[in-house]
């Protein structure tokens, strides 16, 4: 039997691990590969486990549901709503949910979602693993700019926005947080080395204690590492670089 990748995503523990277990007792094509509990750990989950299908809670503290969806650019998931409120239904739609369950959940419309799901997936050729995202939209007054994952060195948070800077000379500037960008970018390459600051590891060419730890990057910008991040900025490059014997 063909299974599809999961992630559940709702504040409340109660209800997580109950939408949880129903789909593992009565949806088999449904292999839940993971739980966050708020809008923040959501997007980063699903950035580094690329689901199949979320099972989104609408309202959850410090940002919702749609407002998760929003700051995902790329969308290549299909989103089911749980939630116990019964007004959202017109903006789950507007939102592009395959279905919207109410809480508590009955069984029979838990199996009738997934079976849309299903059908969807069997309709279209299986993506290839290799063919990640790597291409960021930045939306700005006059259309958007394509900001190819590489080209980026590093970015620069400054309240509500956040400055890019390419390999071209060129700085972008958008109006989303640090937070957001560290969520869509990929963990493995991207590193947050202080509060307002997030490298591109390719991009490191020296690092040094100096002053608590500051990276030096290909284009000559000094980058403060804070205290806290260093243990695991250390780490970080351990697992990606190789150090001679």
């Amino acid at each position: 039997m063909q299974t599809y990748k999961a992630l559940v995503i709702d504040d409340e523990s109660a209800s997580r691990k109950n939408t949880v277990s129903m789909l593992k007792q009565y949806c088999p094509e449904i292999e839940v590969i993971g739980e966050a509990d708020s809008g923040l750990s959501g997007k980063k989950s699903i950035q580094e486990l690329q689901p199949h299908v979320i099972f989104l809670d609408i309202q959850m503290p410090g940002m919702n549901g749609f407002q998760m969806l929003e700051g995902i650019y790329k969308r290549e998931f299909k989103v089911i709503f749980v939630t116990a409120y019964g007004d959202h239904g017109i903006a789950a739609v507007k939102a592009g949910a395959t279905d919207y369950l109410l809480k508590p959940i009955i069984i029979s419309e838990l199996q009738q979602a997934v079976n849309k799901v299903v059908a969807h997936y069997s309709q279209i050729p299986e993506k290839p693993t290799d063919q990640e995202p790597h291409t960021i939209v930045i939306n700005h007054s006059k259309g958007f700019t394509l900001v190819e994952f590489s080209d980026i060195i590093w970015l620069e948070a400054n309240d509500n926005y956040t400055t890019l800077y390419l390999k071209s000379g060129k700085k972008i500037v958008a109006s989303k947080t640090l937070k957001e960008f560290e969520s869509i970018l990929p963990s493995r390459d991207f590193f947050r080395v202080h509060r307002s600051s997030l490298i591109n590891f390719a991009c490191v060419k020296e690092f040094s204690t100096h002053d608590g730890g500051e990276v030096v990057l290909e284009n000559g910008t000094r980058v403060q590492v804070s205290k806290a991040r260093t243990q695991d900025f250390a780490a970080f490059i351990s697992e990606r670089a190789v150090r001679p014997k």
